[in-house]
């Protein structure tokens, strides 16, 4: 493995493990279903986008390198929703994340 996907992997795990905390306490503390929830998250994310690539336009912009495109950036987004929807849940013990200590 990379480093690069290391890095990848240990992002992706922090930011499930926090959404998930969040979205468990919105749902506890606001009584609304598990959708709606997910639904709000996914619609954070898009503002997030928008705020991000606004940041990296125009003069003043994040001198990073990136550069929005907009129509290809949300296909990859939205196709890494249904990617991740549509893996099947890991059933080995060994594989699965330690979620916290005995």
């Amino acid at each position: 493995m990379t480093g690069f996907e290391r890095r990848r992997e240990e992002a992706e795990m922090h930011l499930r493990m926090q959404l998930m905390k969040e979205m468990s306490a919105v749902m506890q503390r606001t009584g609304l279903p598990p959708m709606i929830v997910m639904r709000e998250a996914v619609r954070a994310i898009g503002v997030i986008y928008r705020e991000t690539a606004d940041a990296h336009q125009g003069p003043g912009s994040c001198s990073c390198g990136w550069q929005p495109q907009e129509a290809a950036d949300l296909d990859y987004l939205g196709r890494a929703l249904l990617e991740a929807s549509r893996q099947p849940r890991r059933r080995d013990l060994g594989a699965m994340q330690v979620l916290g200590t005995a």
